[in-house]
Parts: structure tokens; sequence; C-alpha cells
């Protein structure tokens, strides 16, 4: 566990300014869902750049019910949905283009379509050049992160990062055997996995 240190500020600096250009291009992807009736809505998508969208939606038992993927670059997407074959329950809308993806949950009862907050998801930006490591990540939900380094199946290094919302992270990882190593930076609810080839 002592072959993995922490770097400095600038390290941290060049990776954050890397990052905010990823997140510069992604736009502003929104999501919402307008109910019409008890068992329709609309669902309403935009970015501020023409981009193809992935859209799917999962009932309670993470089941995709759903799922398309919008076939030319458009900043809006807009589609009335009849829900009324869906068993009444819990629901999550799920929209992802270009690493940033915004979710909503519904849920579907004999009365009406009750809509939840919005809910953004970024990918982490990793980089990795002459032994040292990067990560920058906005905790948009907040939700308590940790980061995990296997070779293998077996645990290199492990650190509580906690629920801050802009997370800028730098690793040496010279002092480490060569190898292949997977660096997992984890949520609450999801685990994004960046794989390191150390020589």
């Amino acid at each position: 566990m002592k072959t993995i240190k922490s770097i400095s500020k600038v390290t941290m600096l060049i990776a954050f300014v890397a990052f905010a250009n990823t997140l510069m291009a992604t736009g502003n992807l929104k999501v919402n869902i307008l109910p019409l009736t008890a068992e329709k809505a609309v669902v309403a998508i935009s970015n501020s750049d023409a981009s193809n969208f992935q859209i799917s939606i999962e009932n309670g038992k993470g089941e995709v019910v759903y799922y398309k993927e919008t076939n030319a670059d458009s900043k809006d997407f807009r589609k009335i949905f009849d829900f009324s074959k869906l068993e009444k329950g819990d629901y999550n809308l799920s929209v992802s283009v270009d690493g940033s993806t915004t979710e909503r949950s519904f849920k579907i009862d004999s009365r009406n379509i009750a809509v939840g907050k919005e809910k953004n998801t970024m990918e982490p930006f990793f980089a990795y050049k002459e032994g040292i490591l990067v990560l920058s990540y906005l905790n948009f939900a907040e939700e308590n992160l940790s980061l995990n380094f296997y070779d293998k199946n077996d645990l290199v290094y492990s650190k509580k990062i906690g629920d801050r919302f802009n997370v800028n992270e730098g690793f040496d990882l010279t002092k480490l055997a060569n190898g292949n190593y997977a660096v997992v930076l984890s949520t609450d609810s999801k685990s994004f996995t960046f794989n390191v080839d150390v020589k």
C-alpha cells in the first residue's frame, strides 16, 4: 500500500484543466418528463450541442423496458410515451450523451405519473502518463466515493474520498511493479474503471 502516493497540486491542476475542457464539450443535458394523463407523458430532452442520445427506461428491478439511440445529431428530442402497458411501480429514465448521463426517476400508479428530481452524472476523467495517474470527477449527487487499485483481483491500494463535489486526485505509480492494474472509482450507485499498464 505504500507504493502509491498522492502528488502535487500542479499535476492536479493540469488534470482539472483537461477535465474542464471535456466538461465544456459535453454541453448542458436536460431531461424532463411532463405527464399528460395517468398513462401518458412527454419526454423532452435538450442539449446545448447537437449529439446522438442514448435513451433507456428501467423498471424497479433494473430491467430495461425501453431503449433507443437516436440516428442523427440533434439538440432536442421529444416523444409522447404511452405507459399504459407498463406495470405500476418505480422507473428510471436515463439519457446519455458524450460521457454525460442525466436520469429522472418516475412512478406510475393508477392516478398519475409522479416525476422525481433530475440527477446528473459525468464519467470521470482519468489520464496516465510517465508513471503519474490523474483523476477528476464532478460528484453531482454528492455520494460517498472510494478509489481502489487492483492487481488482477488483489487490492493494492484503497482511499476513501468522501462526498465532496469537486474531486481532483493525483497518484505517483512509479514504485508499482510492472503489470496491468484496474483503478475503480465507486459511488453509492455506480462504478467507473480505468485500466493502467505500468511499465
